[in-house]
């Protein structure tokens, strides 16, 4: 059970260290490229079903754009000392489980072993 434990947990940290990373390539992107967003969002097949459904979705989404690539180009400044912020919580968060679920483990067999004839 330990075994599985800890084994879970290395693929916890590699899963860490690959959103840290997912995350400082996104974060170092140029924020431009959310300036495409627009004028993809007209050639959208269901516009008058939006309109109906979100009026205003056209001006929302605009101002949504400007505010990711300030927040874009704010934060991609920051990259790497978001991602190591990023990669420490989430390592911390998989290491507390595990060690949490070990001392669990370590509890229960103790607690459920058979008590021993002395002789």
């Amino acid at each position: 059970m330990l075994l599985l434990i800890w084994t879970l947990a290395a693929l916890g940290l590699a899963m860490c260290a690959l959103l840290s990373w997912a995350l400082y390539a996104l974060l170092r992107m140029d924020p431009s490229w959310l300036g495409d967003l627009p004028g993809l969002a007209q050639r959208l097949p269901y516009q008058q079903w939006l309109d109906d459904l979100f009026p205003g979705w056209e001006q929302l989404l605009a101002w949504a754009v400007d505010v990711a690539q300030w927040m874009l180009g704010w934060a991609g400044a920051a990259a790497p000392v978001v991602a190591w912020i990023f990669f420490a919580l989430c390592a911390s968060f998989v290491l507390i489980g595990a060690a949490l679920l070990t001392v669990a483990v370590k509890l229960l067999r103790r607690k459920n072993a058979p008590a021993r004839a002395s002789a």
